[in-house]
């Protein structure tokens, strides 16, 4: 046997040795690389969806006027709104108090002028 027939014998075994997982990995890492894609692809899609959706949004945003209101006028509500809330609390802190005198059985004293009103402080 020439040592030409012998490395073809070795090379006609050990070639299905390697070529079958070499041809599983080739196989393994193209769906890899197609799957890849496939996200990227998909990933595109949804970015140029969202950017579309932005823009409209944007252009959404310019087309819609607003009236802002003045200073004073922002203020003049928030101190009605902050009156109206005390006012509430008041009463509430006086029905509270009448409930625990009910509960109790003792005979309520007069809220209104025993306890000074929060806009006094």
């Amino acid at each position: 046997m020439s040592y030409l027939e012998s490395s073809g014998l070795i090379l006609s075994v050990v070639t299905p040795l390697v070529a079958v997982p070499l041809t599983m990995i080739t196989f393994y890492l193209r769906s890899l690389r197609e799957h890849q894609v496939s996200r990227h692809a998909d990933l595109a899609r949804k970015v140029d969806a969202l950017d579309s959706a932005m823009a409209a949004l944007r252009q959404s945003m310019t087309d819609f006027e607003r009236d802002y209101t003045t200073k004073e006028e922002w203020l003049r509500e928030c101190m009605w709104a902050r009156s109206t809330l005390l006012q509430l609390s008041e009463k509430a802190i006086r029905l509270e108090t009448k409930m625990q005198h009910h509960a109790t059985g003792s005979a309520p004293e007069s809220t209104s002028a025993s306890t000074p009103s929060r806009m006094e402080k």
